[in-house]
């Protein structure tokens, strides 16, 4: 959690800054979900299949890590009684500001996905996180704080970076070029030198973890989920999609009644 502060600074430079993330669901996307048809992406390209989502309309979702006027609008306007829960201001103002456009409600808090103790036991049906969990040092944490306040049968919904997209080197990979440099699990603070690493926060970059796919998949089943649907996405880079098909994961994973 050292660095949660930094990565709150970097998100709102990212959405200042013209971030995907950050650019506002169109109309066209909000009548599709007013039509029972939400198009919600958690990867990089891929859509959320739609009989993932169908079971939550009318249910109580939390969009976590997702704000940035997309996800949380589109889930309003599915009928979800929805709430978002990002780390970064200038996100949650994306999400409020989407929500005005649109005449539509939703809850919205600055929160680290780290804590959610301010939501009560048991009360969400369904959580859909996109690709944020590579901002968190322990997984673990989110994965509790997850499994605790979703109901029985309850949907986590959520993106991650395969581990290998780690490896290579940042600034190869901006010139085209692919070049292993790092040792997996990858962490910002511990694979990056001082330098480098003061380089990122002088420059409002994210700080970033790869965790393994031990965590990734056993943190799941270990915090009382079963995984009912994957699938893998992507990166947009073209040379690292023509080396790894994989290189986003989305899982669908359901909280069992303990």
């Amino acid at each position: 959690m050292k660095y949660t502060k930094a990565n709150s600074r970097a998100w709102d430079w990212e959405a200042e800054h013209g971030s995907g993330w950050a650019r506002i669901v169109g109309k066209e996307k909000i009548e599709k979900a007013k039509a029972g048809h939400p198009e919600i992406c958690i990867t990089v390209n891929k859509l959320v299949p739609e009989k993932w989502l169908l079971p939550l309309r009318g249910g109580h979702v939390l969009s976590l890590g997702g704000g940035g006027g997309q996800q949380t609008p589109t889930l309003a306007a599915f009928g979800c009684i929805t709430e978002s829960a990002d780390i970064s201001k200038v996100m949650i103002d994306r999400d409020n500001e989407a929500l005005r456009m649109y005449g539509l409600n939703a809850k919205t808090h600055i929160m680290d996905m780290n804590d959610l103790s301010a939501f009560p036991e048991r009360s969400f049906d369904g959580v859909i996180c996109p690709v944020s969990m590579n901002f968190v040092e322990d997984i673990a944490k989110v994965y509790r704080e997850v499994a605790r306040i979703l109901r029985p049968d309850g949907a986590f919904i959520f993106g991650i970076a395969n581990p290998a997209l780690y490896i290579f080197d940042d600034e190869k990979l901006a010139e085209g070029r692919m070049k292993v440099k790092y040792t997996l699990p990858f962490s910002d603070p511990i694979s990056l030198s001082k330098k480098e690493l003061k380089k990122r926060l002088k420059n409002n970059d994210t700080i970033e973890y790869s965790h393994t796919l031990e965590r990734i998949i056993g943190g799941l089943t270990d915090n009382g989920f079963i995984v009912s649907g994957f699938y893998s996405d992507g990166s947009d880079f073209e040379p690292i999609d023509s080396f790894l098909q994989d290189c986003y994961l989305a899982f669908r994973a359901i909280r069992i009644n303990d």
